[in-house]
């Protein structure tokens, strides 16, 4: 958070985050999030603050939509098991959902992916041919429809196996060593 205000007050953010998935990992209370929130507020007027977070968690928090100045929503229709056929409308649901929560608030989506290796959850396969249309269809959506979005990830993480199993390393648009993998 130090290092956030200092980048804010340097002038150098456009939008200060505070909190990346904290809920949705249970690593805070909202009443503690909030603080932070409230913190951050007070500490740089004029920079908007937000809060990073699944889509759903800002339906389940009017408080921290309140508090919010941008809501910075995660949408990953490969978690929650959705056929790749299906997953840019399941991906725009998502987003007016959490547009609906947001009261007119800004929404970005923050965070979104397929990835091209793994074991599939549920409906949702991890492949090459997935991974490519998942990123075009959200590109042009983007485009279409003037949402900002930041796709996930640059580069595939082999730590991420850990937390999450043989496909938490494949998200990426490069591979682990810097290799743009769709060609």
């Amino acid at each position: 958070l130090a290092n956030g205000l200092q980048l804010a007050k340097a002038g150098d953010a456009d939008i200060l985050a505070v909190g990346n998935e904290v809920l949705l990992r249970g690593d805070l209370e909202e009443s503690e999030l909030l603080d932070y929130i409230a913190r951050t507020k007070d500490a740089v007027p004029g920079v908007p603050v937000a809060y990073v977070d699944a889509y759903f968690l800002f339906e389940e928090h009017p408080r921290l939509v309140e508090a919010c100045d941008v809501l910075l929503i995660n949408c990953y229709p490969f978690w929650e098991g959705c056929p790749a056929e299906h997953a840019l409308l399941y991906m725009k649901e998502m987003y007016r959902r959490a547009q609906r929560a947001g009261g007119g608030k800004p929404v970005i989506v923050s965070e979104t992916g397929w990835p091209n290796i793994g074991t599939p959850t549920d409906g949702a396969v991890p492949s090459l041919e997935n991974a490519i249309k998942y990123f075009v269809d959200t590109c042009q959506w983007a485009e279409e429809d003037d949402v900002e979005v930041f796709y996930f990830s640059s580069f595939d993480e082999t730590w991420k196996v850990d937390a999450e199993g043989d496909v938490g390393a494949y998200w990426g648009l490069w591979d682990k060593d810097g290799n743009l993998k769709y060609v």
